[in-house]
């Protein structure tokens, strides 16, 4: 069958031989020219209907089921990259095969739609394995522009490969803290909610039937007025996990641009990387690294009274080497309060 043309719309009629596959694999099928992932977004952006309807990528099609493709805009490519300034201030580690940096906010880590100019992968390109067009060398795991923290990327493309099979195996311990509204019930637990594309705000994810696999350890710090200091550990990596599970038991983070009140003004998102810790992929040398928020953390907590200790330790996962820090060492050092 001739290949589709993106931006004229186009019907076709399902044939029996297809009976029983997924709409997206009939598309990509009738025009493998563009990924599968590019026509699931654009049955996502709702550029494709069954019958008439916009349904999701997954839907089962029959015989005889009508399919139209309808105007379709081409992204423009991104440029390419760009050499950007190095501030050797905020990398905390580096060597021969990775490099550990202290993420600041308002930076995307590679480069996106809207974000072409400037990154993490940007203002690293130096010391990373880059070829071509991949927008995303070394890149191992990501954090949200708004959030703040310690990243670690890879120097090589066979020490890439390794540290992400060391993700997926959770050989990477990835550990958080964030103030949130509210007091978390229990203090400590585990958040287990399959996490997918929000129906209906595109920029969102959410808690959905048929999502991926998510679960978020917690355990509450300190607590204080309507607010808590909590430490999170994830035990799986999806996209905005921490961020949407909290919101889901109804408990932001303070400051969340995208899933706490419109109203709320202050710094930004008040979640930040605090600890990385994991065996060295080449070497096999334990490596841990922590870091306190950034200062505006505490002019956000500045009028912060009374607040009441419920965990001694910051950390309750233990993992060597890293040392033990003490939740009134965060408070104090970390955040600058008076107790």
């Amino acid at each position: 069958m001739a290949s589709l043309h993106p931006k004229t719309p186009t019907s076709f009629q399902v044939s029996p031989d297809m009976v029983g596959m997924r709409l997206d694999r009939v598309i990509y099928e009738w025009n493998p020219e563009h990924s599968r992932t590019f026509w699931q977004r654009q049955i996502q952006q709702g550029h494709v209907r069954l019958n008439g309807r916009a349904v999701k990528s997954g839907t089962i099609v029959q015989a005889g089921d009508e399919i139209t493709i309808d105007f379709i805009e081409q992204p423009a490519p991104l440029p390419p990259l760009i050499e950007g300034t190095v501030d050797t201030e905020w990398i905390v580690y580096q060597d021969d095969y990775l490099i550990v940096v202290n993420k600041p906010r308002q930076l995307v880590v590679h480069p996106s739609r809207g974000h072409e100019n400037d990154s993490v992968v940007h203002r690293l390109l130096p010391f990373l394995p880059h070829q071509g067009d991949d927008f995303r060398p070394g890149v191992v795991h990501r954090l949200d522009r708004d959030t703040t923290g310690l990243l670690v990327l890879a120097r090589s493309e066979d020490v890439k490969a390794k540290l992400s099979q060391m993700i997926q195996q959770r050989q990477v311990h990835r550990d958080y803290i964030a103030v949130i509204q509210g007091h978390m019930t229990p203090s400590n637990g585990i958040i287990d909610a399959p996490i997918g594309r929000h129906l209906r705000n595109r920029l969102k994810m959410a808690i959905v039937k048929n999502g991926r696999e998510a679960r978020t350890r917690y355990y509450t710090l300190a607590t204080w007025g309507s607010q808590s200091l909590v430490q999170l550990s994830l035990e799986t990596g999806r996209t905005h996990q921490i961020r949407v599970h909290l919101s889901s038991m109804g408990h932001y983070v303070v400051g969340d641009p995208l899933y706490g009140p419109a109203s709320e003004t202050g710094p930004g998102q008040l979640l930040h990387a605090m600890r990385l810790a994991f065996l060295h992929p080449v070497t096999h040398i334990p490596l841990c690294f922590w870091t306190y928020p950034p200062s505006d953390w505490g002019k956000a907590l500045r009028d912060l009274k009374d607040p009441k200790i419920v965990s001694e330790f910051v950390f309750h996962m233990s993992s060597s080497p890293c040392p033990d820090i003490k939740t009134y060492q965060l408070l104090i050092d970390g955040l600058g309060l008076a107790l």
